[in-house]
């Protein structure tokens, strides 16, 4: 076991030689170290050799070389530290912070820069960089740093960073009035797009309640004139099948207060209540030609009746016969004498039997 592990130390020591040797600073020393790691080490090689940091920094987290020589391996090929969960960002700043307590500081100063360099968004590397430079004393070249950080985040359409930028320069240099004016430049400009956004999007609001109504009454359209098609039929002559048609169209017409076929709908009800209409007056007329040929029929038959009566009484017997027969004949069957004349011809019928 002990000669396994002097092994594996063996292994990282020269891990972090190949990595870190020849010991130079600044961070022109750090890039090219990088551009090595990149073109000696292959994807599987690095691999191997960042587990065996990874492994080694578990058992002592504070080893400055080891760990700059795994940052600088991350550096050379990012995917590996994804790999093992390692924040590139966050064991940079570590780093840094363990070259600044050795009094490495060139060195630390230019491990931030690169890492400044490749992840321009980690806020907190910016501030890193930007606090060593204001202990370091560079001043003018802190603003300068800003400046340009700020004009790269109005690239990208980001005010309010920038604003942060330009706010640490007045924090250094309180003079630069130029700076001043571009905070309020960009504030303004930061209250114009948001008017300007709120105005889009109460616009786009607009809209989406416009559209959703138009789908809305499109949806209702389509059902309605689907309610509508599923009316019964108006079959011709047939005064039933039209007035349940002319009942449905009413039904609609009440419970729909308004859609685009309404029109058709109430000219339609306006042709069927007109043959509604036609029809009552044809069944009324002929109800009355009806009642009228009844009514003849009974002044017929009682004219007949009272003809036979007569006879009777002047005892033409036969002739009364005929004419009773010819009053029941001719007598509708709602007569209410009918039931009499039938007897009284039954009766005459009997007696005449009897007179042979």
């Amino acid at each position: 076991m002990s000669s396994t592990l002097t092994e594996d130390r063996l292994l990282v020591d020269d891990v972090v030689d190949a990595l870190t040797s020849p010991p130079q600073e600044g961070s022109r020393d750090l890039c090219e170290q990088m551009e090595r790691a990149a073109e000696e080490f292959d994807r599987r090689t690095a691999e191997a050799f960042a587990r065996a940091l990874v492994d080694s920094l578990c058992e002592d987290p504070g080893d400055v070389r080891r760990l700059e020589a795994l940052l600088i391996l991350g550096l050379a090929h990012p995917s590996i530290l994804e790999k093992y969960k390692v924040s590139l960002a966050a064991e940079g700043r570590r780093l840094c912070v363990l070259l600044e307590n050795q009094g490495e500081l060139a060195r630390a100063r230019g491990l931030l820069e690169v890492l400044a360099q490749r992840l321009p968004d980690e806020r907190e590397l910016q501030q890193d960089l930007a606090s060593f430079m204001r202990r370091a004393g560079d001043v003018d070249e802190l603003v300068e740093r800003c400046l340009e950080r700020a004009d790269e985040e109005v690239r990208k359409g980001r005010p309010m960073e920038a604003i942060s930028w330009l706010q640490e320069v007045l924090l250094h240099d309180q003079t630069r009035r130029d700076v001043a004016r571009m905070i309020r430049d960009l504030r303004y400009q930061e209250m114009e797009n948001l008017a300007r956004s709120k105005r889009r999007m109460r616009l786009a609001a607009a809209v989406f309640v416009v559209l959703a109504a138009l789908a809305s009454l499109a949806f209702r359209e389509r059902n309605i004139a689907r309610e509508y098609a599923g009316l019964p039929p108006a079959t011709e002559g047939n005064p039933d099948a039209l007035e349940a048609r002319l009942e449905g169209i009413d039904g609609m017409i009440a419970g729909h207060r308004f859609w685009l076929g309404m029109f058709g709908a109430s000219k339609e009800r306006s042709e069927l209540q007109r043959r509604r209409d036609h029809l009552a007056a044809r069944s009324a007329e002929s109800l009355r030609l009806a009642e009228e040929r009844e009514y003849q029929k009974q002044a017929q038959a009682e004219s007949l009746r009272l003809s036979a009566i007569e006879k009777v009484t002047a005892g033409e017997l036969g002739a009364a016969l005929a004419d009773f027969e010819q009053a029941l004949s001719a007598a509708p069957e709602s007569w209410p004498r009918r039931e009499r004349v039938a007897a009284n011809i039954e009766a005459i019928q009997d007696l005449l039997e009897r007179r042979k």
